[in-house]
């Protein structure tokens, strides 16, 4: 064994890279019991297939507690458009020892935030989720792996937020207004969100995620991003305190940029109307609704 090591680090290095970077896996029993987790099913109707997306929010251990440490990783399962199931059977027997730690997970996020260069083996882009249903283990077929840094600061401090900070406290600026900014300074190009128009990439120095809006509803404030960044993922969300990303725009997923089709559904009206666009979680909504079903009951006297 250790001749044929030796000889593939010395005749084929990319296979030696390949025995290295072996899929590692996260088990979502691991991570409720180690953190808070927030779990959303979002409808897929809007974009044409019907399927589900589920969200888990992971929250960092000094969430809330206003130490600086308000960091989410946000798992998203998307489905798989050829099957009926978004997961699939798993031997743990043959994953038990590629196991992500854990403890680790927020490790990137943290890297980012200070701009330290992060080890391969702390990556957690690429690894699975896996997740225990009586004694059967089922593996995710298509994952995002996201991770935010939430903050509230001061107006009047500029925060450079790139595609993973959501500053709650940032000035406003709705998609359109940041268009006629852009266009002052680079008219030349079309504007990078455009998505019916092929433009140039977003310059790393102009690269943000802007606080479009803030609404209130039941006693729950959220907050309305948009990603102006060129890496894909779940380029719209919102955020409530204490409950994570609500709700988010997936779009990358069905449609790629530059392609001219969609798996079925009207694309053009979907991408100009935000509330086809952002796909909400059905536990909230069912909240809300119960919520406003008891108010009515109130109203009249039961």
């Amino acid at each position: 064994m250790k001749q044929l090591i030796l000889y593939l680090s010395l005749f084929c290095p990319c296979c030696c890279a390949i025995v290295a970077q072996q899929q590692k896996y996260i088990l979502l029993d691991s991570l409720t019991a180690n953190y808070e987790v927030k779990h959303y099913t979002l409808d897929t109707s809007p974009y044409g297939p019907k399927n589900t997306i589920e969200m888990y929010n992971v929250f960092s251990k000094l969430y809330g507690l206003n130490e600086g440490g308000d960091y989410i990783v946000l798992f998203s399962i998307l489905p798989d458009l050829s099957s009926k199931t978004n997961w699939e059977a798993i031997d743990f027997e043959k994953i038990k020892n590629n196991l992500f730690p854990t403890k680790e997970i927020f490790r990137r996020i943290i890297h980012k935030v200070f701009n330290v260069p992060l080890k391969k083996e702390y990556d957690i882009s690429r690894t699975k989720l896996v997740k225990k249903v009586k004694d059967k283990y089922y593996m995710s077929k298509n994952l995002w792996i996201e991770d935010f840094y939430c903050l509230d600061y001061p107006r009047d401090m500029v925060v450079a937020t790139k595609n993973f900070i959501l500053n709650t406290n940032q000035p406003i600026k709705p998609i359109n207004v940041l268009k006629k900014d852009y266009k002052k300074v680079i008219p030349y190009d079309s504007f990078p969100l455009d998505r019916k128009e092929m433009s140039l990439l977003i310059p790393n120095v102009l690269e943000n995620t802007y606080l479009s809006n803030i609404e209130e509803k039941w006693s729950d404030i959220m907050y309305y991003f948009y990603q102006f960044c060129n890496a894909g993922g779940i380029n719209e969300l919102v955020y409530i305190k204490d409950k994570g990303i609500v709700a988010g725009a997936y779009g990358d997923f069905f449609y790629s940029r530059g392609k001219r089709d969609i798996l079925g559904g009207d694309w053009t009206k979907i991408i100009n109307d935000p509330k086809n666009r952002l796909l909400w979680a059905e536990e909230l909504k069912k909240e809300w609704a119960d919520k406003e079903k008891e108010v009515e009951n109130w109203k009249k006297g039961k």
